[in-house]
């Protein structure tokens, strides 16, 4: 009996042993997979391949990026949210994820409280184009032309809430015009049909239209910045016929809630590693797209306080969920 009750013991210690084994195995311990939540071709879905492409050459497992579109980020936000908080699934959020707590949208979960801020990836500004066809060179003259034509033009965005979207927004509210919104499933899209002539008018970001505007098959009217981009020195910023406009875009990384300090800091590591090489960082302001990189706590504290700037002016400019 003795010696049944010595070996039940061992065996539950050999036991004991290999969980803890299990528990302490590096991170990460299986592929990561890196949520975009818009169509492939869009600024997002570049930049979280750029980030997958680069992780899976420096840590022990692949990652992968896997598009989950609709509903202007919605649907791919909630999917972080709803992932087990072992740092095997994070994903990117753009600034409409400061917005939709401010639309009638019914969210599925708590953009406050329901993610891990891991880093703020990068900033932009957004480029009001249009069509060549459309008889406007200028901002002065796009505003003249559709102030003369009330509720005649449309302009697309990568979705409602997103922060073209916003920009076209603010337009009409600070700019006196009437425009109509149509949201597209994605930047790409949206372009698509800009450059077809389906759609006059769009606000995409920079990088997402500055390849089509230097290839001629749209006309840049107007940066959403307070001053002018560099990327495109002659193209008016809003705010020069716009008193008090201004509408940038970003991009950060979160994970669901609840992850370990000690996985936030390993990706956090890797993200800081990619977007501080400085061949990379030069590739990119070349594309008017500003890499930061950002410690986990201070994306934190910016996406608080972006949190508390948008909702009430969502609310104010009547923006409704799709």
């Amino acid at each position: 009996m003795r010696r049944s009750v010595v070996c039940a013991r061992l065996i539950a210690a050999i036991a004991a042993c290999a969980a803890i084994g299990s528990w302490a195995q590096p991170y990460p311990t299986k592929p990561i997979r890196i949520i975009s939540s818009f169509p492939p071709g869009g600024t997002t879905d570049v930049l979280a391949r750029v980030i997958a492409t680069e992780m899976t050459k420096t840590i022990s497992q692949p990652v992968f990026v896997e598009n989950k579109a609709g509903a202007g980020g919605i649907v791919g936000t909630n999917a972080i949210a709803q992932a087990p908080a072992d740092g095997h699934t994070i994903g990117l959020i753009i600034s409409a994820h400061a917005v939709h707590p401010g639309m009638d949208t019914k969210l599925p979960y708590d953009s406050a409280s329901d993610f891990t801020a891991i880093s703020l990836l990068c900033r932009m500004p957004n480029v009001l184009s249009v069509h060549p066809s459309l008889p406007a060179t200028d901002l002065k003259e796009f505003l003249a032309l559709v102030r003369a034509n009330p509720g005649k033009y449309s302009f697309a965005s990568p979705g409602t809430g997103t922060a073209a979207h916003l920009a076209g927004e603010l337009l009409k509210l600070r700019g006196n015009v009437d425009i109509q919104h149509v949201p597209y499933r994605g930047g790409a899209p949206a372009v698509q049909d800009l450059m077809a002539g389906q759609i006059l008018l769009g606000f995409n970001n920079v990088n997402t239209i500055l390849p089509v505007i230097r290839s001629g098959r749209v006309r840049p009217i107007a940066v959403t910045s307070t001053t002018r981009s560099p990327v495109l020195p002659e193209v008016a910023a809003m705010v020069e016929q716009v008193p008090d406009y201004e509408s940038a875009e970003w991009y950060g990384m979160v994970g669901p809630k609840g992850m370990s300090k000690d996985i936030i800091a390993k990706l956090q590591a890797e993200i800081h590693r990619i977007l501080n090489e400085p061949a990379r960082k030069t590739q990119y302001l070349e594309l008017g797209v500003e890499l930061i990189g950002s410690s986990a706590e201070d994306f934190d504290a910016f996406l608080k306080a972006e949190l508390r700037r948008w909702p009430p002016l969502v609310k104010q400019l009547g923006i409704k969920g799709e």
